[in-house]
């Protein structure tokens, strides 16, 4: 790392130790961020999603031992054209800048409308960074270059037989450079597996609350098929619907007094407001950690 890079790193760390202390400069840093969530985004709060994840449909063609979908199935379907069209219309609007994905538990490449989404996507919400999120099995390199073609910014497959299959090493090989860096392929058993709230206890069972804030709520809204709101992507059985985006917008849902209660106790490390955060062993990296203001 070079002396600007360092200069830079240790101004920021130091900024965010100082905002996080209670101390003088935390309600000037809560007044700032609130006022600029409410001038870009139309949104009164502390915390601002610049990630939406949508549940397009809920089959999964495969059952791994880590995810909830080796014991049990969501409920099979698919998210309604007019229900993605109202929620990439309200991005618009917003002139989000943020992540849109298009998983929650299934495989998004079994939904053949998804070339079609991914270009809808980029073309009303021209900033967005459109990443789909797959285990990779149905991919091949023409159907990856569809993908770039549509607009697609970023292809990130997790391999959990955790070899590099013939379809994928066909990619690689075929690719050029250009295209290689929109795709990133990762194994299992690099990854960090969490306990999902609890549902696989072969990884780890939490007996009391860890004291540690959670992120993921505090930037990310998980949308499933039905335009449900949940708490984060570890709700596999939607135990904590704060909202629907079929009747309500996202700006509403995400100013809810339920949401905001969650994000503030989340963000103060109390996972006692929830039963999904009280087994959840999720600790994000540090770096996280050090830029998590508490809200009020």
């Amino acid at each position: 790392m070079n002396l600007v890079k360092q200069s830079k790193r240790w101004a920021r760390d130091t900024y965010y130790q100082a905002a996080r202390s209670g101390g003088a400069l935390t309600p000037v840093h809560n007044r700032l961020r609130r006022w600029h969530h409410k001038q870009r985004y139309g949104v009164n709060t502390d915390f601002m999603f610049m990630a939406v994840e949508l549940e397009i449909n809920s089959m999964c063609n495969r059952k791994c031992t880590y995810c909830p979908n080796v014991t049990d199935r969501r409920p099979g379907g698919y998210m309604s054209r007019e229900l993605f069209d109202k929620i990439i219309a309200e991005l618009g609007e917003m002139d989000f800048d943020g992540r849109v994905s298009y998983h929650f538990y299934g495989e998004p490449l079994l939904d053949k409308r998804l070339p079609e989404f991914v270009e809808h996507t980029k073309k009303v919400v021209p900033k967005s960074f459109t990443e789909i999120y797959s285990n990779g099995d149905f991919l091949n390199l023409e159907s990856f270059r569809e993908y770039l073609r549509r607009g697609l910014d970023n292809m990130l497959i997790t391999q959990h037989d955790n070899v590099m299959p013939e379809n994928l090493q066909a990619i690689l090989d075929g690719a050029t450079e250009e295209e290689k860096k929109k795709i990133v392929i990762r194994f299992a058993e690099d990854r960090y597996m969490i306990n999902r709230s609890g549902l696989i206890t072969d990884l780890a069972v939490i007996k009391e609350p860890l004291k540690v804030a959670c992120t993921w709520p505090l930037h990310t809204m998980v949308i499933t098929i039905e335009g449900n709101v949940v708490l984060c992507c570890n709700d596999y059985f939607e135990t904590e619907v704060i909202g629907n985006v079929g009747d309500t917008s996202l700006k509403e849902v995400w100013s809810t007094p339920q949401f905001q209660k969650f994000r503030y106790a989340l963000s103060t490390g109390d996972r006692t407001v929830s039963k999904l955060c009280h087994e959840c062993d999720f600790v994000p990296e540090e770096d996280q950690l050090l830029r998590v203001v508490p809200g009020r």
